[in-house]
């Protein structure tokens, strides 16, 4: 068997696969985000209960949110409480097994080349996670790409283009990160609110700008307009830079009608003559794409399965 865990800020899900990929249990609890001896006994306990109804003990992965940084402390908002492990020591204490730690991003991508994956059998991919942030993840020549620092595919704190930011006469905004015009903060869900804002909306919300774009708001219609256009120059880049043959949108932004049909013409302008503009797809997998490419990249790392994706 194998087991997967997609960590979050505020649930963490645990499940369990057969060898042929099929979703076999998989259940919740919430996270202690604050205090990280509690998150690693729930984490402790979530493994033991998997070993004990599959009654075996399976290969694992986990797929958590933000960065490791060079000391192997994990960089992320969600989940305060963990900024002093030292992670992969601190899971080895309590996870009685070996184990593969991974952003969830890039787990997204993975799962999504794997097999019934919107990219399935794809060498060349990239997976684009819209929702509260803008994460992502690369498979290049059929591996995935973590780069020497493990952050390989965070597109999202690309900078800003100048000319586009001149075009709309957009305010250069301070991210959560710590850099100043990261395209997170504009293209994600709060920074879609923070453009129809900029244009005369009053949105505080991704969900309240939808409402406003379906009711026809000129705002509303001004600010999904802008979206597209920062949100064709950043996958521009990503082509620009890793020529994917396939984009794989995921998150709840991913889903806004005629979103994945407009986004290769809107690539297409920000690209010179000649270059390709890659398909555009949907993920497949869902929400379930997370812990399931954390459960592959665990078999992988294990030699349970053969795949190159690690």
């Amino acid at each position: 068997m194998h087991y997967g865990i997609d960590v979050g800020g505020t649930k963490t899900e645990i499940a369990i696969y057969d060898r042929d990929w099929a979703c076999l249990e998989r259940w919740r609890e919430p996270t202690p985000s604050d205090d990280a001896e509690a998150f690693l006994s729930m984490l402790a306990a979530m493994v033991r209960e998997a070993d004990r109804r599959c009654a075996g003990r399976g290969t694992l992965g986990l797929g958590f949110p933000g960065v490791l940084d060079e000391r192997g402390h994990l960089i992320t908002a969600n989940l305060p409480g963990l900024r002093p492990l030292v992670l992969e020591t601190a899971l080895a204490a309590v996870l009685d097994r070996a184990f593969v730690i991974e952003n969830d991003s890039r787990c997204f991508m993975v799962s999504e080349v794997g097999p019934g994956g919107a990219a399935e059998g794809a060498r060349h991919a990239f997976g684009a996670i819209l929702g509260t942030g803008a994460g992502g993840g690369a498979i290049v020549d059929g591996r995935l790409l973590s780069g020497a620092g493990r952050f390989a595919g965070e597109w999202g704190h690309l900078p800003l283009s100048a000319a586009t930011a001149r075009r709309y006469d957009l305010p250069c905004i301070t991210c959560g990160c710590g850099l100043a015009g990261c395209l997170e903060t504009y293209i994600a869900g709060p920074g879609l609110a923070r453009l129809h804002r900029h244009f005369g909306g009053a949105s505080a919300s991704a969900e309240a700008w939808h409402a406003a774009w379906k009711a026809g708001e000129e705002a509303a219609q001004r600010a999904r307009a802008c979206h597209l256009d920062l949100l064709g120059g950043a996958l521009a880049n990503v082509v620009k830079l890793l020529s994917p043959q396939v984009i794989v949108m995921g998150g709840g932004l991913s889903t806004v009608e005629g979103l994945l049909t407009a986004l290769p013409a809107a690539i297409s302008m920000h690209l010179f003559p000649g270059v390709e503009t890659p398909e555009v797809v949907g993920s497949r997998l869902g929400a379930s794409s997370g812990v399931r490419g954390a459960a592959m990249l665990g078999a992988a790392a294990s030699g349970a399965v053969g795949d190159e994706r690690r």
